[in-house]
């Protein structure tokens, strides 16, 4: 079986105003989908991102840059990613069309994670 990363994408400010009972019901539908998939033997693992300051490194010449980014300066953040396996691309693309991504925000990116990384 072949791994699949799927980044999750969102607005910046989409959980923003949420209550913290909003955000629970939200955050149940994913851990449901995730023991449904790990039932299934097909979820390998998961993170979700935190939203605040990070860093952007960008080498220029011989240094090093670092910059803090926020995600409030980017038009959509990955609020988390997640690996699955499954026989092909289009495999991968069945077992997440219902992902609960798709009932909170509109896209997930599925891409093949390189197999020469798992060693």
């Amino acid at each position: 079986m072949a791994r699949f990363a799927l980044l999750l994408p969102h607005a910046a400010d989409r959980y923003e105003n949420l209550s913290k009972d909003e955000y629970g019901e939200i955050m149940q539908d994913y851990f449901a989908w995730v023991q449904e998939k790990v039932s299934s033997g097909v979820y390998v693992g998961g993170h979700k991102l935190q939203t605040s300051t990070g860093r952007l490194l960008t080498r220029r010449g011989g240094d090093l840059e670092i910059h803090d980014i926020a995600s409030a300066e980017v038009a959509e953040v990955v609020g988390g990613i997640m690996i699955i396996e499954a026989d092909n691309l289009d495999a991968a693309v069945e077992l997440i069309r219902d992902h609960p991504h798709f009932l909170h925000n509109q896209n997930v990116m599925v891409l093949p994670v390189d197999p020469a990384s798992e060693n």
